[in-house]
C-alpha cells in the first residue's frame, strides 16, 4: 500500500514540477497505462500483483474504490458552472434511448443469435451499458449468477474497456470530432467511470462533459436494478452508488454559491492525486488471466454490443 502511494505522489510531483507535461497527457491516464502495464510485464517476471499483495488485497481494492469515487465528487469543483447549464436536456435524454436500446439488442443477440446463457448476457450487457465492473458486480448481487459468468463478464468488459481507450486515443489524434464532442462520446461508451475520468482528462475544458456523461448513465442502473431485483432469485438488494449524488450536490453548490478559488484550486489538487492512486491501482490489479477463459463467441458477443454502442451514440451526439 506504502509503495502504491509513493509511485501514485511522486507521479503527482513530477507534473507540478512540470506544469507543461500536463498540456502533452494527462497524469491520470499516465497512472492507468502505467498500472496495466505492470500487470502486464510482472507475470512474465513470475511475479503477481494479486499474490504479491495478498495480505492487503481487499485493503487496497477498498482504498482504491474510495479514492476514484472521492476523485469523481472533488472533480466537480474543476466544472464551470456554465458547462453544465449548457448541457442540454435533450442530450441525456438521447443518451437514456441509447442506453434502452443497446440493452434490448444485447439480449436479443446474446439469446438468440450468439446462443450465451442468459446470465452471461445479461451481466455482459450491463456492464457494458452503465459502467464496467461496478454494474456487474451490483447485477450480479441481485440476480446470483454463477461464478463462471461473473469470471468472464468481468474479463470481456475489461478487455473492451482497453480497446475503448485505444479507440479514444486515436480520435484524440485524429481530431475527427470537437473536444466537445469527443468527451460526451467517451462518457456515452467508456464501460468504467476510471476509463471516462481518464480519457476525458486529456480534453482540457471538455473533460466534464464526459464525466457529465458517465454519471448519467451511472444513475440508469439504479431503476435497472430494481427493476430486475423484482424478479431476482435473492431480495439482497445491491449497494446504491452515492458518490454520484455527491457529485450532483457538488456541482448545485459552486452554481448557487461563490467558492474561494483557494478552495477549489486544493480540492481539484487533491481530485487528481486521488484519481491518480484509483488509476494506477486499477491498472496493476488487471488480470489478464481472466481473458483466457472465455470463449471467442463471448468476445464477437461483446465487440458487437460495442460496436452498437459507439455507432448509437456517435448518431445521437448533441450539437
Amino acid at each position: 500500500m506504502l509503495v502504491l502511494l509513493l509511485l501514485s505522489l511522486l507521479l503527482h510531483l513530477c507534473y507540478l514540477a512540470v506544469p507543461e507535461l500536463q498540456h502533452l497527457i494527462s497524469p491520470v491516464f499516465i497512472a492507468l497505462i502505467l498500472g496495466l502495464l505492470a500487470a502486464f510485464v510482472l507475470p512474465l517476471l513470475s511475479v503477481q500483483p494479486r499474490q504479491l499483495l495478498a495480505a492487503q488485497l481487499n485493503t487496497i481494492a477498498s482504498w482504491q474504490q474510495k479514492a476514484l469515487r472521492l476523485g469523481i465528487v472533488l472533480f466537480a469543483f474543476s466544472v464551470e458552472p456554465e458547462l453544465v447549464l449548457q448541457t442540454e436536456p435533450l442530450a441525456l435524454m438521447q443518451l437514456f434511448f441509447v442506453v434502452l436500446l443497446i440493452l434490448t439488442a444485447a439480449f436479443w443477440l446474446g439469446i438468440k443469435l450468439f446462443k450465451l446463457p442468459t446470465d452471461l448476457v445479461l451481466l455482459i450487457s450491463c456492464g457494458l451499458s452503465f459502467c464496467g465492473t461496478s454494474a456487474i458486480f451490483a447485477t450480479w448481487s441481485v440476480r446470483q449468477s454463477s461464478q463462471a459468468s461473473l469470471t468472464q463478464s468481468l474479463a470481456v468488459v475489461l478487455l473492451m474497456g482497453l480497446l475503448s481507450l485505444l479507440m479514444y486515443a486515436v480520435l484524440m489524434q485524429t481530431g475527427w470530432l470537437p473536444e466537445t464532442q469527443l468527451a460526451w462520446l467517451i462518457g456515452s461508451t467508456a464501460p468504467e467511470v476510471s476509463q471516462a475520468v481518464a480519457a476525458g482528462s486529456q480534453l482540457g475544458d471538455a473533460a466534464p462533459q464526459a464525466v457529465i456523461a458517465k454519471l448519467f448513465r451511472v444513475c440508469l442502473l439504479v431503476p435497472f436494478l430494481l427493476l430486475l431485483s423484482l424478479n431476482s432469485k435473492t431480495k439482497d438488494g445491491f449497494v446504491f452508488p452515492w458518490f454520484v449524488l455527491a457529485f450532483i450536490a457538488v456541482l448545485l453548490v459552486t452554481m448557487v454559491f461563490s467558492v474561494p478559488a483557494w478552495f477549489s484550486q486544493g480540492a481539484v489538487l487533491l481530485s487528481q492525486s486521488c484519481l491518480i492512486f484509483a488509476m494506477l491501482v486499477t491498472g496493476l490489479l488487471t488480470c489478464w488471466q481472466d481473458l483466457k477463459q472465455c470463449s471467442g463467441k463471448v468476445f464477437v458477443f461483446a465487440a458487437v454490443v460495442m460496436s452498437l454502442l459507439f455507432s448509437l451514440s456517435y448518431l445521437f451526439l448533441p450539437g
